[in-house]
């Protein structure tokens, strides 16, 4: 090293015996210019803070720590939350749930009512001579039906308390819009809100409706046939069903209004999706929007992004602080000042007329021992004409990624409901508070699981009973898709339509679920009784395979290729293999993106033809592009960070036994996650725009990829399955055909496509329960007002 290097300078303070150790591995020039003088010190303060006497250090970083508490730099102003959580404040909270504990107990009020006029003297006697079947006294009767239903005496207080419930629904809708500002959906959840409460009318409304006419026209004419005449002239004529009918009618409007405020809401954000291009379970690649995601991500400056995942970077583990100053100095971030808890300064005035200040503090608890960090980058421009802009970044990085507020509090979530279950899994373990024997989840022995697979089936023993409930009937309808695949392959094998080699490609981001989804298409194929494999290509070429051409069956194999002719049974005569990853990632991992645009063109053409080709010689070649949103991307990693530690965990178990146990699975587990996974997610968008531009340059009209979106999970596996069925089923007529592979001249790229026709269908929808609303409400006819105007 140079003479002027150094090592490492500690600064004492004089007022403290704490030594911080500052830049490692530094030049003296470069620390001089880190050096903060009286006056960019006192730029750093509040205006109140004068201290013109100079500086003492420790009294220079208590202030710092205390006046950017205060402006809410060293912590975030909002607790992280996922994205589109409802209710996140305590007092809307609790707010909702004194909501829902007023209409019940409004229903059992009018039910009380409903009871006591209904067992009133008179009104028992003269339900009980009424006759339905003269006109009179069935209007009489289904009066009589009606004040029950109202609530009998006490329906002039329902009336007057309705009042407080319509303020306390107002109330709590505008506070719902309020609340998602925070992820940009104020507009779009307050319209949903306001088709909420207006679904939440009219189902009020046509469920009395149903009621009054079911009661007149049904249970009143045929009270004879219902009940028998024996049984009718024991029990006074129709009263029975007046009183059934009564209590129904107070009942179902508030079951409906539930249904109702789901419809209308639910409606509305399948029409935002729709409009916006979000994405579906399972789509063609010319109705996929890269850019469009499952909601409206958050607008960031993309330079300011790219530079705070570059901190994130430096910031790595962030173990030795030493080595964080050395990587943040080396991407011109220098530090100002420290404070109490952990937090730091850095400035950056690499450029002209720009200073970009970074705040750094611990945000715990730890995640394997290693601490979070929230993170805000301030970037202040000061142009030449005296005025100041300020642009703003924040957020958490956790082993060199930077997660945004809803990233993070996905990754924790997920984290600690893992942490959770296997808690509760082994409180249970091997007790009768285990599941049912029907249940995917139970295991009766008293055993720490060994793999992967155990593992999460321990895990979901302890879940909450509703989820274990749900799951059940998820896992029961895909095993119900699985073995329907199996028996058609069985069947086109029968009539010799199914295809001898199936290629299945699994191309997409990290943690999006390729294994978890795709394989479920491999095991009915395994049930159908093909050979299967699988072929790992997520691993650079080799120095052989380079000197070959591309797309060569050494390196991307078909199926046959994977078995040897001199092993026992020879090649099988139905055989499948599973890319995992395969051209796609050479783009993406293999710098092949960064290409000229002719060689680039050549690849995508060499590919097509290598699709033609196995369409030609009967091989039936999958195509899955599987994407997920950073939410699920995130909630998937802290779900592997929780396995990671749950395995550590089963280690010390297993080390409490004399007896050895087989440990390979448990690796496996620790190995699920990896630094790599943390370094694609920094690299996202780069990522999905060079997969999602492979995809679109080599699809064809006879085998077109299939876009997975696994961030949810049930809905892509169901999609997936379906979609593999539908090809599966056509590929007698498909094999067939013949298509021409054309040289594109130009790459093909995403182009909007005006407003889906769904999303209009949907908006009419909409105004029609707007249009019901208002003439259920103020008796608007929009047949008078045409003729009006």
């Amino acid at each position: 090293q140079h003479s002027s290097t150094l090592y490492a300078i500690n600064r004492t303070s004089s007022t403290s015996t704490r030594t911080e150790p500052s830049i490692n591995l530094m030049t003296t020039k470069a620390y001089e210019d880190l050096t903060s003088t009286d006056e960019e010190k006192q730029l750093l303060l509040p205006p109140g803070e004068d201290r013109s006497d100079g500086y003492d250090d420790s009294l220079f970083r208590e202030l710092l720590q205390r006046s950017h508490v205060d402006q809410h730099k060293t912590h975030p102003r909002l607790p992280p939350e996922r994205r589109g959580k409802r209710h996140r404040h305590r007092y809307i909270n609790n707010l909702n749930r004194f909501r829902h504990w007023w209409k019940t107990s409004r229903l059992l009020v009018r039910l009380a009512g409903a009871y006591v006029f209904a067992f009133v003297v008179e009104n028992w006697n003269l339900m009980a001579m009424l006759n339905v079947k003269k006109h009179k006294q069935a209007r009489k009767a289904l009066k009589m039906v009606k004040k029950i239903g109202r609530g009998g005496t006490v329906k002039p207080f329902l009336a007057q308390v309705q009042p407080f419930t319509r303020t306390i629904r107002l109330i709590l809708a505008i506070a719902r819009a309020l609340e998602a500002r925070v992820d940009h959906r104020f507009v779009e959840v307050g319209i949903a809100e306001a088709f909420a409460f207006m679904g939440n009318r009219c189902s009020r409304y046509w469920a009395r409706h149903l009621s009054d006419w079911f009661t007149a026209h049904v249970m009143l004419p045929f009270s004879l046939f219902l009940l028998g005449k024996p049984l009718s002239d024991q029990m006074a004529g129709s009263r029975p069903l007046m009183i059934l009918m009564g209590f129904i009618r107070a009942i179902l409007p508030f079951a409906s209004s539930f249904q109702g405020s789901r419809f209308g809401r639910q409606v509305t954000y399948s029409t935002f999706r729709e409009a916006n291009f979000r994405w579906g379970a399972v789509q063609s690649v010319s109705d996929f929007h890269e850019g469009a995601g499952v909601y409206k991500d958050t607008d960031l400056d993309p330079e300011l992004l790219r530079l705070v995942r570059k901190g994130a970077e430096a910031i790595g583990h962030g173990s030795n602080p030493v080595e964080t100053r050395l990587a943040l100095a080396n991407i011109g971030f220098l530090p100002v000042g420290s404070g109490s808890g952990g937090f730091a300064m850095y400035r950056n005035k690499t450029r002209e007329g720009v200073q970009y200040l970074l705040h750094v503090t611990p945000y715990g608890p730890a995640i394997l021992d290693e601490m979070p960090r929230y993170v805000r980058l301030e970037c202040k421009a000061f142009p030449t004409d005296g005025s100041e802009t300020k642009t703003v970044v924040e957020g958490f990085t956790y082993s060199g990624s930077f997660f945004q507020s809803q990233e993070w509090a996905s990754l924790r979530a997920r984290f600690h409901k893992e942490l959770n279950s296997y808690t509760e899994a082994c409180r249970i373990m091997g007790t009768y508070h285990l599941p049912s024997s029907q249940s995917p989840q139970r295991a009766k022995y008293a055993a720490p699981p060994l793999d992967l697979v155990n593992l999460k089936a321990f895990l979901r023993s302890g879940h909450e009973s509703r989820k274990q409930r749900r799951d059940n009937k998820r896992f029961r309808k895909i095993n119900r898709m699985v073995n329907g695949l199996s028996k058609l392959l069985d069947g086109a094998k029968k009539k010799g339509e199914a295809p001898k080699e199936v290629i299945l490609y699994f191309e997409g981001l990290d943690c999006a679920g390729k294994s978890s989804t795709g394989m479920l298409i491999l095991h009915a194929l395994e049930q159908s009784g093909y050979a299967v494999s699988v072929a790992q290509h997520n691993r650079p070429p080799t120095a052989e395979q380079r000197s070959k051409p591309w797309m060569d069956r050494g390196r991307f194999e078909h199926p046959q290729d994977m078995f040897n002719d001199k092993e026992e049974g020879g090649k099988p005569e139905y055989a499948s293999v599973v890319w995992d990853r395969g051209p796609g990632g050479d783009f993406v991992y293999g710098n092949l993106n960064k290409l000229p645009k002719e060689e680039k063109l050549a690849r995508y053409s060499e590919f097509r033809k290598y699709d033609q080709d196995c369409g030609a010689t009967g091989i039936l070649f999958l195509k899955l592009f599987f994407v997920s949103d950073r939410d699920s991307i995130a909630a998937t990693l802290g779900k592997r960070l929780a396995h990671k530690k749950i395995a550590a965990e089963l280690k010390t178990w297993l080390d409490s036994n004399s007896v050895p146990h087989f440990r390979q699975g448990l690796d496996e587990i620790e190995h699920h996650v990896d630094p790599t996974d943390f370094v694609a997610f920094n690299k996202y968008e780069e990522n999905m725009s060079n997969f999602t531009e492979f995809v679109r340059n080599t699809d064809s009209a006879n085998n077109p990829w299939l876009v997975i979106n696994t961030s949810d999970r049930n809905a892509a596996r169901n999609g997936v399955l379906k979609q593999v069925r539908n090809r599966i089923a056509k590929f007698a007529d498909r094999k067939d055909e013949t298509e021409q592979v054309h040289d594109h001249r130009a790459l093909i790229v995403d182009v909007e496509h005006g407003i889906p026709f769904r999303a209009l269908i949907q908006a009419l929808v909409l105004l029609c329960v707007a249009y019901a609303y208002a003439h259920q409400t103020w008796k608007v006819d929009i047949l008078n007002l045409v003729d009006d105007l």
